[in-house]
């Protein structure tokens, strides 16, 4: 008669029965049968245990019969992974029943870690195969094919030895996936860590060694260029009511375009540029990781195009210290940022988009000649044949204004680039003569798209240093840059005003 042992812990029964449940191959009666006398084979004894259809009871009875017997559940663990083909749920429940590694984390942490990494997979997160080999390492392989979320491949990093040279593997996965999803993801994760770390280390300088080294090395194997994040305000003046501006918000912050809407929101007009800063400081901050720059893009109707946006201000951020003489005592926001102007109504006239794509791609073909098309005041008059004219120059990009959109010839001028597809207007916002922009060569459109922006944002940077005008200012220019490619979501819903939104909608 095989020798008993005292009963196991019923919070580890649990547990173990909870893991076995996970495995597939068990939902079948025959499979669970089979796997009982293969673990009875492997001990080399009898054991009566009853069965039941209903896998959850009859899963319960095998771990409390099988804990009743020395190694019982290490050998049924064997046996089921033999016939799960070492699947991740069953090398969980062999971790459990004879655990190589000591449990870092206690059961409560471990589901609020859960709760945390929800939803984030293979698809949400498409570097999550990098995260886990650069967590594990090259002797671990890449991860599994088939596991698909982040809870998975760190539950697997658990079966894992610590390493010699620095902190738990999967200290390093959470600091990894962490550094790659967004702030507002990602900071519930690492002070998520800094807990668990700070709970588990024998000594707080052991803690805060193996933070640091795991903050340091984070984002290391990312090895892809830096790319700008865009932020995509919308300012529309409300229909409901005439001192009200409808402001939307939406931000881009991976190579990828896929734009998340932030916010929608009916402000007090004179509120707006009050808004607009507040709603970049709270950006900034969601973004404090991101590095490659951030370009700051407003789409506005036509009667708001000329508005000098890159000279709204900044919030001071020191309290009731005031370095700029302003009302919000912050910098402009053209100066810290590029800051582009693009137009609503073309956006919305999907009847435009294809001369305007058409446009575009002349700009990115690395082998066409992108042009420039330079106005002269007045041009706007003869409408016809600057029209015919940029329909004749596919080529043309660009065009400068004579004079600025609240001038009638400007606003002509302005209507018929729209009109012919042109991604990039250039104008100043000051009325003639003043107003007329520096003359532009073709030169300024060679390179890269971000290198066209840099170089067309910096014509309308405020005076340097080191002018080589005797220290006059420069035209006060306006950028319209439209990159067809990059648009909020359509169709686009209404946006309520904060009256309005408190009323129930009749379906």
């Amino acid at each position: 008669m095989a020798d008993t042992v005292p009963p196991p812990d019923p919070h580890t029964t649990d547990q173990l029965a909870d893991a076995l449940m996970q495995v597939r191959v068990l939902d079948d009666l025959e499979v669970r049968r089979l796997c009982v006398l293969d673990a009875l084979d492997r001990l080399r004894l009898r054991l009566s245990i009853p069965e039941f259809d209903d896998k959850k009871i009859h899963v319960v009875a095998m771990v409390r019969a099988f804990g009743t017997v020395p190694n019982g559940w290490r050998r049924l663990t064997e046996a089921v992974q033999h016939l799960a083909d070492h699947d991740l749920p069953s090398r969980h429940a062999a971790a459990l029943a004879h655990p190589v590694v000591p449990p870092v984390v206690d059961g409560s942490a471990l589901h609020e870690l859960e709760r945390a990494l929800a939803g984030l997979d293979r698809t949400s997160v498409p570097e999550l195969p990098a995260v886990y080999h650069a967590a594990a390492g090259e002797h671990f392989g890449p991860l599994p094919p088939a596991v698909h979320t982040a809870w998975d491949a760190y539950r697997l990093l658990t079966h894992t030895n610590r390493p010699l040279d620095g902190p738990p593997r999967t200290v390093r996965f959470v600091q990894e996936l962490a550094a790659v999803i967004p702030a507002d993801r990602g900071d519930p994760l690492r002070a998520w860590l800094g807990r668990q770390v700070r709970a588990t280390a024998p000594s707080s300088d052991a803690a805060q060694a193996d933070l640091h080294a795991s903050r340091s090395r984070a984002g290391g194997w990312r090895k892809e260029p830096r790319h700008p994040a865009h932020l995509l305000i919308r300012i529309v003046p409300s229909t409901a009511t005439p001192d009200r501006v409808d402001i939307s918000c939406w931000v881009n912050s991976g190579p990828a375009w896929e734009p998340r809407r932030r916010e929608e929101r009916s402000v007090p007009a004179a509120e707006m540029r009050l808004h607009v800063a507040t709603l970049l400081d709270r950006e900034e901050a969601r973004l404090r990781t991101h590095r490659g720059g951030l370009v700051l893009e407003f789409i506005l109707p036509l009667a708001l195009l000329n508005e000098p946006v890159e000279d709204w201000p900044r919030h001071s951020a020191f309290g009731p210290e005031k370095v700029w003489d302003n009302d919000l005592g912050g910098p402009p926001i053209g100066v810290g940022h590029p800051v582009v102007v693009r137009s609503l109504e073309r956006i919305e006239a999907l009847q435009l988009h294809r001369v305007w794509n058409e446009r575009w791609d002349v700009l990115t073909d690395g082998g066409a000649q992108a042009r420039v098309h330079q106005c002269a005041p007045g041009d706007g008059a003869r409408r016809d044949w600057l029209y015919a004219r940029l329909s004749d120059r596919p080529d043309v990009v660009l065009m400068t204004l004579g004079s600025p959109p609240d001038d009638q010839h400007g606003r002509t001028e302005l209507l018929i680039g729209l009109q012919a597809g042109l991604p990039l207007l250039v104008w100043s916002r000051s009325p003639a003569p003043a107003g007329t922009p520096p003359p532009l060569a073709e030169d300024v459109l060679e390179g890269a798209p971000g290198d066209v922006l840099e170089q067309l944002t910096r014509l309308r940077s405020a005076p340097g240093t080191g002018d080589h005008n005797g220290g006059g200012p420069r035209p006060r220019l306006a950028v319209l840059w439209d990159d067809p490619n990059r648009l909020p979501e359509v169709p686009d819903p209404i946006v309520q005003s904060d009256r309005d939104a408190a009323v129930p909608t009749r379906v």
